[in-house]
């Protein structure tokens, strides 16, 4: 069992993390599949806080401990694709190895860094995915607290 330092973890006043159930079984039945650090973006109506759709980000950088998203690939399609389509980023969703079923220290520095570049986004969706057991754990990161993840209820619509 990890023993977390409490700044990192938040369990109050937790927002949930509404997600479309096609896009968990999606989630599942990519990055659930296959080795740890894949990851893709989650995306939904602009105006709201739910995710609605989810591109697997086969061009990304996969490593054994690392996922770096594919930034131009996610910027042409954001721009070219889903903003027409009045979808936004809602965050950003990436496997881990073993029962490591938390962000890390540079998860959350880049997630830092998306919430400063987004003001408009009041929270980021954050989930991992242990492919091992083949389990979401569902987490959010606040704009009012970048610095803490806060482990959150996974509402399926």
């Amino acid at each position: 069992m990890h023993s977390y330092p409490s700044n990192l973890l938040d369990f109050s006043l937790t927002p949930p993390l509404r997600m479309c159930r096609h896009v968990r079984c999606r989630i599942l039945c990519t990055i659930g599949a296959l080795p740890p650090e894949t990851g893709g973006i989650l995306l939904g109506p602009i105006d709201g806080d739910r995710v609605t759709d989810f591109y697997f980000d086969a061009t990304a950088a996969c490593g054994g401990a690392t996922y770096t998203p594919d930034v131009a690939t996610l910027r042409r399609k954001m721009r070219d694709e889903w903003l027409p389509a009045g979808l936004d980023m809602k965050g950003f969703v990436h496997s881990h190895p073993g029962g490591f079923d938390r962000l890390s220290g540079g998860d959350m520095e880049y997630i830092g860094r998306l919430l400063d570049r987004n003001p408009d986004m009041r929270m980021f969706a954050a989930p991992i995915v242990i492919p091992e057991s083949y389990r979401l754990r569902a987490i959010v990161v606040t704009a009012d607290r970048p610095f803490v993840q806060r482990p959150t209820t996974l509402e399926l619509f």
